[in-house]
């Protein structure tokens, strides 16, 4: 029996192997898949060159708003005082103010966009560039000269831009149009619109509370008009009057009334002052400079008051020089600061006494007032003859003069409107106007094809991990070993047979193969690895050879592996040496068993199974077809198979049999017994690993026969990418390649 060597199963990796990367299986996977992965990169980069050369150009040009509130105070309005939800719902309300319809439709109108060439018409788009390079879907194309204000809304809002920079209150608005003029025109518009809305939107507030106040004007003066007639005519059915001939206590009634009227309207006019003053007090010193004027008409000197006004004013201006000038974080805004603080401090502390003061005066007017009213009751309950027409033109005084004071107030607020008519000052304000675009915005060329590479790299990843997914063969020697656990006899090369050949033409071709590179005349890159196969396999039987006849089957797991091809070259290469060799052909496709060498009959021979055997005249290799009667017909298992074998054991040095496939029939399993051992020969990459695993499985005895696995068809060019780095199949080809190009 020839020996075997068994490959214990691999150790169960261990959890640091788990967790590493074998970074040369990966390199290899890498080199195999070259191809794929460059084919992929090369598709997705043409695509994208494809893309960017049809695709149009657009430019994009953008402008900066500011949503400044301070600017109201220009006016004369006071501190605007806002926290920071509402400063953001601002900002979002103005961003959806630029993005809405109205803006749109004053831009489409402000740059007449309904009848503008450049607007109306641009570039092909990326799929109707495409369509035109096909003839068949290509369809006439006529200029648009005009548009409705609808659809040019609809475009400016579906390509107009608008962001928020940061945190701040700065908007960013732009447009992105074919042509950079029409980018930087669209965008300078819109900023402009926004600001024009903003005016706008002034105005109208403004109209409108001054058309509210002056018709509540109108009906109070008719009301206090009302009253004062229901004075006189009360009067006049009453005969009551106010003359020097009044009675004492009506005098002294009127005149309490009179007082008692001054005393409200002192009251309501200091409870005013004084809530006023609570609110500023509240507000902190920070918005003390903006109500210096409160302190006017005071017991504050004017003069102080006059200095405080521009002093504030000053410090406010040289601030906002400096910070348009150098920036926020010049030295001299710290120092200004400063001043400015101090100064708020100093308007703050005098609110404070103002208000204090106020607060005593209001104190007093109200009790003033109560004491009045006292003084009204007891007077009216003292004066018995004071009728109650008397009373009841008191009560219509009363309501006359508060009409008045109303009316008064109404009067002045109006006034205040229409002056802020005549100046509006909007809270925005432009602090960049749009430029014009010298680079196109999209397509972006070094974003689309660096995007490509790594979309066509990732996609070659896949393929490439798909196609070694697919693999289900036989590359490398340490595959056998470690799926099969046989030892592994070598690669046998693609054999380069002529096409069409007869039987006896391709038995010469391996002849000469055989010899050819036995003498190294065929290339030792080619020759090394086939004579290197056969050696090992004629050593692995020298041992059973050297005691007597040595028995050989040669298996494969499914037909057209290569098999007899295989037997042909080891029965040349051991007929070379020379030994007596006999090949039994088993298989019915076999290339032996259908040649047409004439039989003869050697002297020593006897039985009728020699009578069927072909002898090879120049190498003396005898074949015999199992499928003759003679031989058994084709009964591997029968007596006469076995009486065969025992005959050609004292004639021969070595017997092979070229048995038939193990994925077909079971014939071979039934010879296996008489023979000394057996080589199993597999298709480089073709044959399926889990059908040979599945055969030893299936038959456990197989395997105790199977003394070598051989892989052939090999393409030695292939081989070194499916080995590591390290792989000796690498090095044996460096090593082959410095030896034919070192000088002979």
């Amino acid at each position: 029996m020839l020996e075997k060597t068994s490959y214990p199963e691999t150790l169960a990796p261990q959890q640091a192997d788990l967790k590493t990367i074998d970074l040369d299986r990966v390199a290899s996977l890498l080199r195999r898949q070259a191809l794929v992965l460059g084919l992929s990169v090369f598709v997705v980069l043409l695509l994208a060159v494809l893309y960017l050369s049809l695709a149009p150009r657009s430019y994009m040009s953008a402008g900066q708003v500011l949503l400044d509130r301070n600017l109201e105070q220009a006016a004369g309005e006071g501190a605007v005082l806002t926290n920071s939800a509402d400063m953001e719902a601002q900002v979002l309300n103005q961003i959806e103010v630029l993005r809405s319809s109205r803006v749109a439709t004053a831009v489409a109108q402000s740059e007449n966009l309904m009848t503008d060439e450049d607007f109306l018409n641009p570039p092909p788009s990326f799929s109707q560039r495409l369509r035109g390079l096909i003839p068949f879907l290509q369809g006439p194309q006529t200029a648009k000269l005009d548009a409705s204000l609808d659809e040019v809304v609809g475009t400016l809002r579906a390509n107009v831009q608008v962001d928020r920079m940061g945190r701040s209150s700065i908007i960013r608005v732009g447009y992105e149009a074919a042509t950079p003029e029409l980018a930087q025109r669209i965008a300078q518009a819109y900023a402009d619109a926004l600001l024009q809305d903003q005016l706008n939107a002034e105005l109208e507030a403004t109209g409108a509370a001054a058309d509210w106040l002056q018709q509540r004007l109108a009906e109070i003066g008719d009301s206090q008009r009302n009253a004062s007639l229901a004075i006189e005519t009360y009067r006049q059915q009453t005969g009551l009057s106010v003359g020097q001939d009044q009675e004492l206590t009506t005098l002294r009634i009127g005149s309490l009334s009179n007082q008692l009227a001054e005393a409200q309207a002192e009251t309501a006019r200091l409870r005013a002052l004084s809530e006023e003053l609570q609110t500023v007090v509240a507000a902190g010193p920070e918005a003390a400079a903006n109500y210096v004027s409160l302190l006017s008409g005071t017991q504050a000197d004017p003069a102080e008051i006059a200095i405080l006004r521009t002093q504030s004013a000053g410090l406010i201006s040289r601030i906002a020089e400096v910070r348009t000038n150098f920036g926020e974080d010049h030295p001299q805004l710290s120092i200004l600061g400063a001043e400015k603080r101090a100064l708020d401090s100093r308007i703050y502390a005098l609110l404070q006494n103002l208000d204090g003061q106020y607060r005593t005066q209001l104190s007093i007017a109200t009790q003033q007032e109560a004491g009045l009213r006292n003084d009204i009751d007891s007077e009216g309950q003292s004066a018995g003859l004071i009728s109650q027409e008397q009373v009841r033109l008191n009560e219509l005084q009363q309501r006359s003069d508060a009409l008045r004071s109303l009316y008064n107030s109404y009067l002045l607020r109006y006034e205040e409107s229409v002056q802020r008519q005549s100046f509006p000052i909007p809270s925005i304000r432009i602090v960049t106007d749009a430029l014009l675009p010298d680079q196109p915005a999209s397509p972006r060329t070094v974003v689309i094809l660096a995007a490509a590479l790594i979309v066509g790299s990732f996609l070659g990843l896949m393929l490439g991990t798909i196609n070694e997914l697919r693999e289900r063969g036989f590359r490398v020697g340490s595959q056998v070993q470690r799926h099969l656990r046989l030892r592994f006899l070598g690669y046998v090369p693609k054999l380069q047979l002529k096409p069409g050949a007869t039987p006896g033409e391709q038995l010469k071709t391996i002849r000469t193969l055989v010899r050819g590179a036995d003498g190294q005349r065929i290339g030792r890159r080619w020759g090394g690895p086939y004579m290197e196969t056969l050696k090992a396999t004629r050593l692995l039987m020298q041992p059973v050879a050297e005691r007597g006849t040595a028995v050989l089957g040669v298996l494969s797991a499914l037909p057209g592996e290569g098999k007899s091809l295989f037997v042909a070259s080891l029965a040349e290469m051991l007929a070379g040496t020379g030994s007596r060799v006999l090949i039994v052909s088993a298989d019915e496709n076999t290339l032996q068993s259908r040649t047409a060498v004439p039989v003869r009959i050697m002297p020593s021979q006897r039985g009728d199974w020699r009578q069927v055997a072909v002898t090879d005249n120049d190498t003396g290799i005898v074949t015999l077809a199992a499928s003759a009667p003679e031989a058994g017909g084709g009964d591997l298992s029968g007596p006469v198979m076995q009486k065969i074998l025992d005959e050609a054991r004292g004639q021969f040095d070595y017997v092979l049999l070229d048995l038939p496939a193990l994925g077909l029939v079971i014939d071979a399993l039934s010879v296996l017994p008489l023979t000394d051992g057996a080589v199993l020969v597999a298709e480089w990459g073709k044959t399926p690993r889990r059908l040979l695993n599945s055969l030893l499985e299936r038959e456990p005895e197989l395997g105790d026969y199977i003394v070598g696995v051989v892989l052939n068809k090999v393409d030695l060019d292939a081989l070194p990418r499916f080995t590591d780095v390290g792989g000796l199949e690498r090095f044996a080809l460096n090593a082959e390649h410095r030896l034919e190009a070192a000088p002979r």
